[in-house]
């Protein structure tokens, strides 16, 4: 079988961490052939600590020379749609970091590109392609903890890690570092929330930095068949993302750190129903810990960003169906306009 060849565009942190290791474990169906950045040096530098063949600093010229079936762009939001739409009109099938962009009018761009080329198009939405909430999304649909009332959403990321860094790109996003890391609350709620129409946001500074002027961030929103509530926070040192979906008969604790999911059924405040439910949840635990270590030592465990890069992989070797479709991406987008809107009515005249 041919192999797809794919390149990278943008050769950052995510690019080497997530992107890259993913191709290279497909080595039987996919050719990682070249990278791509602005950066002349870091593309080299790419390509040689990760043993690809080219390494280019102008997309257009990646794409006359090498032949792509693929082309995953790993660049800041705001020229997504730019480099998406040169793509697919060389007739690439594209992948693309959340959020697709910052504007939906860029989404539909991108989505017509898509159709009038006849190619895929497909963002990478990581954290809904977790193991536990992959499960939690089957069991909702099965009905196991009754009918579904909403959910809460709990973020944090480690100060050295984003909102200390000051001249980062991400400070200049639509509602600064939310525009970030707020894509994730948005598409982890749009698995279970229908039509958002009403959102809220509150917001606090603790660290008081100027290019910062919040850092902790509260958000509200309202779907037909529930809420969720989710909590940003960038004053911590520590990494954490909690999911806790809620139904009329149980709950569901999901922890993406350690990967583990815990059904919680208490329906008596008495000493045994206690008892029985601490049982169960211990359990739980242990039961996905050992799974989660079993699956590590035989090279089985996949998550996120690897698990949506072979579901795309394999959708465009076999006209299967997309992961993520660029509609869902631009769903998430259309939350983020809201909440980035409701943020600057509330703050702007405070954050100066």
């Amino acid at each position: 079988m041919e192999k797809l060849k794919v390149g990278i565009v943008g050769c950052g942190f995510i690019a080497k961490e997530r992107h890259i290791p993913g191709y290279k474990r497909m080595k039987n169906t996919v050719d990682l052939c070249a990278v791509c950045d602005l950066n002349e040096k870091l593309a080299m530098e790419t390509a040689k600590d990760f043993r690809i063949a080219n390494a280019y600093s102008n997309v257009s010229e990646m794409l006359s020379k090498e032949g792509l079936d693929i082309v995953d762009i790993c660049v800041p939001p705001q020229i997504h749609a730019t480099v998406a739409v040169e793509t697919m009109e060389n007739g690439c099938n594209v992948i693309m970091e959340k959020p697709m962009a910052l504007k939906t009018s860029d989404c539909d761009q991108m989505i017509e590109a898509s159709r009038k080329q006849g190619v895929k198009l497909c963002v990478i939405h990581n954290d809904i392609f977790h193991p536990p909430f992959l499960k939690a999304k089957k069991l909702v649909a099965d009905g196991a903890i009754g009918d579904f009332v909403g959910m809460r959403i709990f973020l944090s990321t480690p100060r050295w890690d984003m909102i200390d860094l000051k001249d980062h790109w991400y400070h200049k996003l639509p509602g600064g570092v939310i525009g970030e890391t707020g894509p994730h609350i948005a598409y982890m709620s749009l698995a279970f929330l229908n039509d958002i129409r009403n959102v809220d946001i509150y917001a606090k500074n603790f660290l008081g930095h100027p290019w910062a002027p919040f850092d902790e961030f509260r958000i509200e929103l309202e779907g037909e068949n529930g809420i969720s509530s989710a909590t940003l926070s960038y004053t911590s040192n520590y990494w954490a993302a909690n999911v806790d979906i809620l139904g009329t008969e149980a709950a569901l604790h999901l922890d993406l750190q350690s990967m583990l999911l815990i059904r919680h059924r208490l329906k008596e405040l008495s000493y045994m129903p206690i008892a029985r439910s601490s049982l169960s949840t211990i359990s739980q635990m242990i039961g996905g810990i050992a799974s989660n270590v079993f699956k590590v030592a035989t090279g089985r465990q996949k998550i996120g960003t690897e698990v949506v890069i072979e579901r795309f992989t394999d959708s465009v070797l076999n006209d299967s169906q997309l992961p993520v479709t660029g509609e869902e991406g631009r769903d998430a987008v259309e939350v983020m306009e809201m909440v980035v809107k409701k943020y600057q009515e509330k703050y702007d005249s405070k954050d100066g």
